[in-house]
């Protein structure tokens, strides 16, 4: 990693994490205390009867999205795949920001904004369209900022294709966000740092010649 990044660029990578991941937090924190039993079985789904989170098929589902993510993750950015098993300060703030975000992101995409997509009437199909393209552009906004169009589409098709694969793991399992949390959780885990260090610095592949 020292030699692929500045300690510059990873220490922009690490305030900008923390920055995010102190405001998720607090989010996290406000949910939890204005309404601790609505955040804990609603916001973090854990109010389902144990036979849901016991359900097979579910965690089938839940382990090809994480892992299918991941590994196109790694084939469309090496630096996350070279930095796999590097453990750092910048790690320990990934894990971090790996898990509010999992959370807050869940409960905004998933949990809030498809409940109000269904109050309106729309089908599921739509609902898990609508959420997809929401959680697509979110992501793909930051990539859009450093104008690097080549980047930034296939950041917010592959997104759009993660939130509609979560969309439709939180309309099988009975509109819980519990299982597109973990999904979300474990995804986070394993590519960051490295996806936001990789978007500070512009070094999105190995050969890059300005490396």
């Amino acid at each position: 990693m020292n030699e692929i990044t500045t300690l510059k660029e990873r220490r922009k990578a690490g305030w900008i994490l923390a920055s995010i991941s102190s405001m998720l937090s607090l989010s996290v924190i406000y949910w939890y205390v204005t309404n601790p039993k609505k955040f804990v079985e609603n916001g973090l789904g854990l109010g389902n009867s144990l036979e849901l989170h016991l359900n097979l098929p579910m965690w089938f589902f839940t382990a090809f999205i994480v892992i299918g993510y991941i590994c196109y993750t790694m084939s469309a950015i090496p630096l996350v795949k070279s930095n796999l098993f590097t453990f750092s300060w910048l790690k320990l703030i990934g894990i971090w920001a790996a898990i509010v975000s999992g959370i807050v992101e869940e409960v905004v995409f998933r949990h809030l904004l498809m409940e109000y997509v269904l109050s309106i009437g729309f089908s599921n199909l739509s609902q898990v369209t609508i959420s997809g393209i929401a959680f697509g552009i979110a992501h793909g906004t930051w990539v859009l900022l450093r104008g690097e169009m080549k980047i930034a589409l296939p950041a917010i098709l592959s997104t759009t294709i993660l939130g509609c694969l979560l969309a439709m793991l939180y309309i099988y399992t009975g509109r819980s966000t519990f299982a597109p949390i973990v999904a979300h959780i474990l995804i986070n885990m394993v590519i960051e740092p490295w996806l936001m260090l990789a978007a500070i610095s512009g070094k999105w592949q190995l050969n890059k010649k300005r490396w």
